[in-house]
């Protein structure tokens, strides 16, 4: 009995062994396709995301081509349908514009805005900021202390407004950076500015309902600087030029869109951004681009381009 304790010792040890190295091989194996799964999904997601992004790119040329689908002599040009839908032409009043297409690997959809619509920055007065800040609910006394950074921010000087803020206190934060001193180049350098929060910019939303706008939707770094009468909103046009013609213009509006220009307006817009986003055939992939076009007869130039872009203030 005594000699085959040996063997039954080293047969324990060698199914000890055996077991260990299948724990080893199976942790190996695992961890092997774990990774594999993990390669596979990212690569997979990368070319999704891909096809998101040339989605996107083929909504932004979609919007192009409707733009610039208007003959030049064309009136108005742009204005809202029935159904507040930004359109180029008479005649689409009775059917919004088809502005989203889906394909087999996707889908884009997109918006059009106009952007000599809203109320040049770069142009605005004091007051003229001051009243659409206030209309959107912000307070007299906190308005000035958004409004003179606003002004110190723009005007070229180094002066302080008496709310206002200029170099040193930009340079006094914990992350400095240098007053712009000059025109602001895109309308998302005002969260740059000392009281500006991206409440009053981009608005509030709780869940899916709009609960205050943004200014951002009222102003605009790029435009010609005259305000389009048949899209700029109330609020832009009480800004630009005064209650009583404000009124006027919405009256008119009601009976159709505005032909000849009035108050020092426009009919014709110039400058558009374009949001546009692709996305995959399940919609768990998005990608979202937006640009800004500038029309300059049947030709529009590219002005400003964010392929990254993402939708803040949700």
């Amino acid at each position: 009995m005594s000699s085959l304790q040996p063997h039954r010792k080293e047969n324990g040890i060698a199914l000890v062994l055996v077991l260990w190295v299948m724990v080893i091989l199976t942790a190996i194996v695992g961890e092997f396709a774990y990774s594999m799964r993990t390669e596979l999904n990212i690569t997979r997601n990368f070319k999704e995301e891909e096809i998101a992004y040339q989605l996107a790119q083929a909504g932004i040329e979609h919007a192009r081509m409707e733009i610039l689908s208007v003959p030049e002599s064309s009136y108005p040009f742009p204005y809202f349908n029935k159904n507040g839908i930004l359109i180029f032409a008479q005649g689409l009043e009775e059917k919004d514009p088809e502005r989203e297409l889906s394909f087999k690997n996707g889908s884009f959809s997109y918006t059009i805005i106009d952007e000599d619509g809203k109320l040049n920055i770069n142009k605005a007065s004091a007051d003229q900021l001051k009243y659409i800040i206030t209309a959107l609910g912000v307070e007299i006394t906190d308005a000035d202390k958004i409004v003179d950074p606003v002004m110190d921010w723009i005007d070229t000087d180094d002066l302080h407004r008496l709310n206002g803020a200029e170099e040193d206190y930009y340079q006094s934060l914990g992350n400095p950076y240098s007053c712009k001193d000059g025109p602001l180049d895109v309308i998302e350098e005002l969260l740059l500015v000392q009281g500006m929060t991206a409440d009053i910019f981009y608005g509030k939303k709780e869940a899916e309902k709009q609960e205050q706008s943004g200014v951002m939707q009222y102003l605009s770094a790029k435009n010609s600087a005259k305000v389009n009468v048949n899209t700029a909103s109330e609020i832009v046009l009480t800004a630009a030029f005064g209650a009583g013609t404000s009124a006027n213009i919405m009256r008119q509006r009601e009976a159709g869109p505005i032909l000849i220009p009035v108050a020092g307006g426009t009919v014709r817009s110039v400058f558009f951004t374009i949001i546009s986003t692709g996305s995959n055939t399940d919609g768990t992939i998005k990608r979202s681009i937006k640009a800004i076009v500038q029309k300059a007869g049947n030709k529009l130039e590219t002005i400003y381009w964010n392929d990254n872009w993402t939708e803040q203030g949700a």
